[in-house]
């Protein structure tokens, strides 16, 4: 839902906004529910799955395609090979990755059960494999990580029964004894079950790197699934979301443009034009940047001898001979050089009317 040159009071505006959110809340749920580490991440395994099961059927229809086109049958065994193996990867790495993460999450609120926090902030702090296991996760080194949590654990949980006390003797007196006695008996219980855990969590880490044969990343840590929403202008629009604008927002900035609001982009193949409110970048085989007010006009003309075109950027300097001072942008077809040249013509407009 979009709305363009609207008029409308405070309640109004509320009102639409309460509607798009409500609705595009109730369209994802679904998906949010489905992607929850506690329940396993149903979403993530079934597309797994789903990918497992196209491979399967896709890789050897190509082979046998490919077999049929050269007169060789090696072609079609190899594309069955490729299939069953890309179920089988999936499959496996698949339950492996969803039974870790109910085993990491059961893993999570064990330790809150301890009632010790600060066990609980180190088992925070070591709660994946190190860098370099992680980038070559394997079923060894996941199975020495989760026997040295299970050890840990169980020698948390031993230490515990006689630290506790101690501790709690030292700033409760009796009261704070008898709490220490309780909590040393309940780690004795709860942390070695812990260790059990994390021994099965990284051992599946391990399965699913070891099926894969690719970096795993550990399982228990997420990122940002998406690049964050793009803001559009000065005024910073919210527009409905777009993966390509988001994700050229993002490297705008970090490149010369950040700091300056994102407006638009063209993706042209072999180049990318980003355009913040003030410059237009140009990202290439050679870089260019040149501020809105030094450009008075943009045309698109065809290159000499090929279906190629070029988008001509006229801008406001004049050559030593009086001649103007022009850019090119080259692209790969008259589509392309249109777009962008209507949204730079229209990023020029914009900033004579902001000045």
């Amino acid at each position: 839902m979009a709305l363009l040159n609207h008029t409308s009071n405070s309640p109004q505006l509320l009102t639409y906004l309460g509607a798009h959110y409500l609705a595009s809340l109730i369209a994802n749920v679904p998906s949010l529910i489905g992607s929850l580490a506690a329940l396993g991440n149903p979403v993530g395994l079934v597309k797994n799955l789903g990918d497992g099961v196209s491979d399967f059927i896709n890789e050897p229809v190509q082979g046998f395609k490919r077999s049929l086109e050269e007169m060789n049958p090696s072609f079609a065994l190899d594309g069955v090979a490729r299939g069953t193996g890309s179920l089988a990867r999936h499959t496996v790495g698949g339950f492996a990755d969803s039974a870790a993460l109910l085993t990491s999450t059961a893993a999570k609120n064990m330790a809150v059960l301890t009632l010790d926090r600060k066990y609980a902030q180190r088992r925070d702090k070591v709660i994946k494999l190190k860098a370099h296991d992680t980038k070559s996760a394997n079923l060894l080194n996941g199975l020495q990580s989760g026997f040295s949590k299970l050890v840990s654990g169980i020698l948390e949980g031993v230490t515990g029964v006689v630290s506790k006390p101690i501790k709690g003797a030292e700033r409760s007196g009796l009261e704070g004894f008898a709490k220490g006695v309780g909590k040393g008996l309940l780690g004795l219980i709860v942390k070695p079950g812990i260790g059990v855990t994390d021994l099965i969590t990284d051992t599946l880490i391990g399965v699913k790197g070891s099926v894969e044969g690719t970096a795993s990343d550990m399982l228990i840590s997420y990122s940002q699934v998406r690049p964050r929403r793009a803001l559009y202008g000065d005024d910073r629009l919210v527009k409905p979301y777009r993966i390509d604008d988001a994700t050229a927002a993002v490297i705008q900035s970090k490149l010369c443009l950040g700091g300056e609001n994102y407006l638009d982009h063209v993706d042209m193949n072999s180049s990318v034009a980003l355009m913040s409110v003030r410059r237009l970048l140009i990202l290439g085989e050679e870089k260019l940047l040149l501020p809105f007010n030094e450009i008075s006009k943009a045309e698109v003309q065809p290159k000499e001898d090929t279906e190629a075109f070029s988008v001509k950027i006229y801008l406001n300097k004049q050559n030593k001979d009086g001649s103007e001072v022009v850019e090119k942008v080259d692209c790969d077809d008259e589509t392309m050089a249109n777009l962008l040249c209507e949204k730079l013509t229209e990023a020029i407009q914009k900033q004579r009317f902001n000045l």
